[in-house]
């Protein structure tokens, strides 16, 4: 890496992030059936690569007359970043952009065996095809125009970069949110089954029957409201004044709930729904239901949005 100049090391760094794009993009259209633009941003950059390249090159050049020792420098040194870039996004986003746990010799789900592989075989093809060309491209190009080209790529990389995170953050406040709201749900249920056995004398066992998810939850909680709704209609001077108020307000945050969608309708923007149109395997082990929830709300406006074109 010493020979270069920074601009040379940046414009490297730009390379291999789209090369990388073009690579994961073209993978996952393919298992997927349709056109993905992959990645973390929404440019065509996916930033691993780019450091993972740099990273590659540098293990390697010392390497180089030994392609054994390059292949398994690269590997090991791009599966440590992969391994610590996963692990350090799940802790701030609380989701898992990748997930390998159902492969075969994975560590903690952030890196396996297969993948190590294919950066060791990257690694081959970096270092002793794929940068020659850049390399001379960056000297041919070297001064003014390479100058130019760095600092514009630049621009726009730190603006996607930025808006990027902004939609990730977004993202994290949601599913905290929406945990939230599905606690508040469980509550008003074990609520509404207290209401039942206070006004009817043959309680229903309702607290095995809220569930886990948000679909089951409410569905339960709508379900308690409506019974309620019928015992007051069929004896109102029966039933105390309290639990009266008590079912309006469950009413009311019930409607409210749903008329906010739970502030998912947010996840039409361009982001933010690009965070799960660019990453289908992205799940969360803690925050599973939220995420799920979030994904099947931007797949079903996906749809809606291709149906009407």
């Amino acid at each position: 890496m010493i020979p270069y100049s920074l601009t040379q090391i940046v414009f490297f760094f730009y390379c291999y992030c789209f090369i990388g794009w073009i690579i994961e993009s073209t993978y996952v259209s393919v298992r997927t059936k349709h056109l993905t633009n992959r990645g973390f941003m929404r440019g065509p950059f996916i930033p691993i690569y780019g450091f993972g390249g740099l990273t590659m090159l540098l293990a390697g050049t010392p390497l180089l007359k030994w392609p054994v020792l390059v292949f398994f420098a690269g590997m090991i040194s791009a599966s440590i970043l992969e391994y610590f870039t996963g692990a350090a996004m799940e802790a701030i986003f609380k989701v898992r952009y990748w997930d390998y746990s159902n492969e075969k010799f994975n560590l903690n789900g952030h890196i396996c065996l297969f993948t190590s592989i294919c950066w060791g075989l990257l690694s081959i093809a970096l270092d002793y095809f794929i940068h020659k060309p850049i390399e001379r491209l960056s000297e041919y190009l070297l001064g003014k125009p390479l100058d130019i080209i760095v600092n514009l790529i630049t621009i726009y990389f730190i603006v996607d970069l930025t808006l990027s995170f902004k939609a990730a953050f977004d993202l994290r406040t949601l599913i905290i949110k929406m945990e939230e709201a599905k606690e508040e749900l469980r509550l008003m249920g074990r609520r509404v089954d207290v209401i039942l056995a206070v006004i009817d004398a043959e309680k229903e066992e309702r607290l095995e029957k809220l569930g886990e998810t948000f679909d089951e939850i409410s569905e339960n909680l709508e379900e308690g409201l409506n019974k309620i709704k019928s015992m007051l209609s069929e004896r109102p001077d029966a039933i105390a004044d309290n639990i009266k108020e008590e079912y309006d307000e469950f009413v009311k945050k019930l409607a409210a709930r749903r008329e906010n969608n739970y502030g998912l309708q947010a996840f039409r923007e361009f982001y933010k729904r690009g965070i799960f149109l660019g990453n289908p395997t992205l799940n969360s082990k803690k925050f599973k239901d939220s995420v799920e929830t979030i994904k099947k709300f931007v797949a079903e406006n996906r749809n809606k949005n291709k149906k009407t074109k």
